[in-house]
């Protein structure tokens, strides 16, 4: 017996010597303790669950929408004032959606425009030559990675269509709400 617990001794001694030549690198302002095991470097499975995957999908996201730049002509319908008293009673609901992808710039007056005039050519084909009523969004991404990339604009344009004996005026309503990149745009594609 006596052999066992001078060879145990003798292990425990070895053991705490290297412990306490190792443990200083290992972590420096610590002091050792034997009771306490080293913490595991493996990740615990909870981490990595698909809930939890798919949480961090979602947060990225939101995050990447926090940078997106919104503006709208406002809450309600807007007709131009040279309009009010001047249309015919019977109007027709159009709209229309564009997405573009611009380089360098945003300039929302000039997508705003364009839409627009597409929107009153859409009208003229079913007779009428005004547009009342106007609403807009713009919807601004901008680039994913680099700063020089493209940036991404979803335009929603919705008006009534309507005839007047006056000539519509050829602009959006409600520019002063529009918010753009500052710069000079060029404009890649265009898709409705």
């Amino acid at each position: 017996m006596a052999g066992i617990m001078s060879r145990h001794k003798y292990e425990a001694a070895a053991h705490s010597t290297v412990v306490l030549t190792t443990i200083p690198f290992l972590m420096p302002a610590r002091s050792a303790s034997p009771a306490s095991p080293p913490p595991s470097p493996r990740i615990s499975s909870s981490r990595l669950s698909l809930y939890n995957i798919s949480q961090a999908f979602i947060r990225i996201r939101r995050l990447r929408q926090r940078g997106q730049i919104v503006s709208t002509s406002g809450p309600e319908p807007i007709t131009h004032p040279c309009l009010f008293d001047a249309v015919s009673r019977r109007k027709v609901s159009v709209s229309r959606g564009d997405q573009f992808v611009c380089v360098s710039a945003v300039d929302v007056p000039k997508l705003l425009r364009a839409c627009r005039l597409a929107l009153l050519d859409q009208a003229r084909t079913i007779g009428a030559n005004v547009l009342v009523e106007e609403q807009w969004c713009v919807s601004i991404i901008p680039p994913k990675n680099r700063a020089d990339g493209p940036y991404k604009v979803q335009v929603r344009y919705s008006a009534s269509a309507a005839r007047s004996d006056r000539h519509d005026p050829g602009r959006p309503v409600a520019l002063d709400q529009s918010k753009g990149v500052p710069g000079l745009m060029t404009i890649l594609k265009r898709t409705e």
